[in-house]
């Protein structure tokens, strides 16, 4: 008998099969929240919660993480973004689209939902980030 839960053992699989490799190293918190900006989106108790921090630069955003709270599919999508975000400007990152996301990262179908999620939590930062309630500065 395995003593590899289920949920584990599909992202085992989905990481092996994946034909791109991911900075996973990009997902949690930042170990020190000053000088990052948080943004938020979802609830656990509806599958999917996404935490977004950036932290930016005079014209670009330097650093994106992810904390994400759903299935291996979101996690995935949004180790690929927060890589996708470093030093791109303000306006590439508003631009982003949990449809975008989706078909960059090729998501399935039945979890598409995620990287609607993933993308209301970039809002969330970036919205807070231009009223200048982050730490850090545009």
């Amino acid at each position: 008998m395995s003593t590899v839960s289920q949920p584990r053992r599909e992202w085992l699989e989905m990481m092996e099969m994946s034909a791109e490799p991911w900075n996973a190293g990009s997902l949690g918190a930042p170990a020190e929240p000053q000088g990052w900006t948080h943004g938020e989106a979802g609830r656990v108790a509806d599958g999917c919660r996404v935490d977004c921090w950036l932290a930016a630069g005079p014209e670009c955003i330097r650093e994106a993480r992810f904390e994400v709270f759903a299935g291996p599919e979101a996690m995935k999508a949004a180790a690929w973004l927060a890589d996708w975000l470093a030093g791109r400007s303000f306006d590439a990152a508003a631009k982003v689209t949990g449809l975008w996301l989706a078909e960059r990262v090729d998501i399935p179908d039945e979890a598409r939902g995620t990287a609607l999620c993933i993308e209301d939590a970039l809002r969330s930062a970036l919205t807070v980030m231009a009223a200048g309630e982050g730490g850090s500065e545009i």
